[in-house]
């Protein structure tokens, strides 16, 4: 056979296999919150180490565009410009990855969607630890509701062949207390709501997006880093001398050892495992991942290119 033709024929292979890949994005929201104001009633903890982490996890699987909101620049209006920004971005096929590390919070349901009367809560910068009628009441706080409309809108752009995965490195049944100088914990157990609130009689169930699969919109998967009742406490890592949340570190872990394409269950079966294994101080009680999505034989995959 002619070498010619053969130069040619794989000339237009590389043609082929790179418009493919290059008709895909992977596109990413990164919010990170350590330091809250001094004010809010909210501990120091250290989602600014994650964002650096999964940052540059990331960029190494070929996501080009990558939104980072850190401390003071993670409030709740930047975070909902943001997410606005991805959803005009996002084209079909393309693959967006939203990232949470910060506090947590249940608070009052204002819709009367869940049964026990309590929607699950991220706290971005801005948003404070008690209700204070007139002056606060919980705008600030990201409830489960608004992140579900917002991840439909990004499953509809993304398309069927696109996804969606969104990853949060919170909790919302934690102590937000420190017991010692080198333990931290995210997340509340204190409810945000007026002192009279009393939740309904029912059970209660960690955040819940209600997720479906649908024909035409892209799969989608949440992953939690602890269930209903358990507390997320950050790793301390010996070799970076850093803490960091826990289920951020083992999923980045996993993602570099190749581990980058799981089922929703296998994702949280691996992460479980990995978790457990963890070297655990006299305060780092056992805590176990949490998944929902749409697609349960859906293969999720963190690379933009495979």
């Amino acid at each position: 056979m002619d070498r010619s033709f053969i130069r040619y024929f794989c000339f237009l292979c590389m043609l082929v296999c790179g418009s493919l890949a290059s008709a895909r994005t992977g596109r990413a929201l990164i919010v990170a919150i350590g330091e809250y104001p001094a004010d809010s009633g909210w501990e120091r903890i250290h989602g600014d180490n994650d964002g650096t982490m999964m940052a540059e996890l990331l960029e190494r699987n070929h996501y080009g565009q990558i939104i980072r909101l850190r401390n003071e620049k993670a409030t709740k209006q930047a975070v909902g410009q943001a997410l606005e920004q991805l959803c005009e971005s996002t084209e079909s096929g393309d693959y967006v990855f939203l990232h949470f590390s910060c506090h947590g919070q249940q608070m009052m349901d204002l819709n009367g969607d869940e049964e026990d009367g309590l929607d699950e809560a991220l706290v971005p910068y801005d948003a404070l630890f008690w209700y204070l009628p007139g002056r606060y009441e919980g705008e600030n706080h990201l409830c489960d509701d608004e992140l579900g409309v917002w991840i439909d809108r990004l499953r509809c752009k993304a398309g069927r062949k696109g996804q969606v995965f969104v990853l949060l490195d919170a909790c919302h049944s934690g102590t937000a207390n420190r017991y010692a100088s080198d333990v931290y914990v995210r997340g509340t157990n204190k409810i945000f709501a007026p002192e009279d609130y009393r939740p309904q009689p029912g059970k209660h169930l960690e955040r819940s997006m209600k997720l479906k699969p649908d024909g035409n919109r892209a799969p989608a998967m949440v992953l939690s880093a602890c269930e209903a009742g358990e507390t997320n406490y950050e790793y301390y890592s010996r070799k970076s001398r850093c803490h960091y949340g826990k289920l951020t570190y083992v999923f980045v872990w996993l993602v570099e050892q190749g581990g980058g394409a799981f089922s929703a269950e296998a994702w949280r079966e691996a992460v479980n495992e990995t978790m457990q294994r963890l070297p655990s101080g006299r305060f780092l009680k056992s805590q176990h991942p949490y998944v929902e999505c749409s697609d349960a034989e859906e293969s999720f995959i963190v690379s933009v290119f495979h």
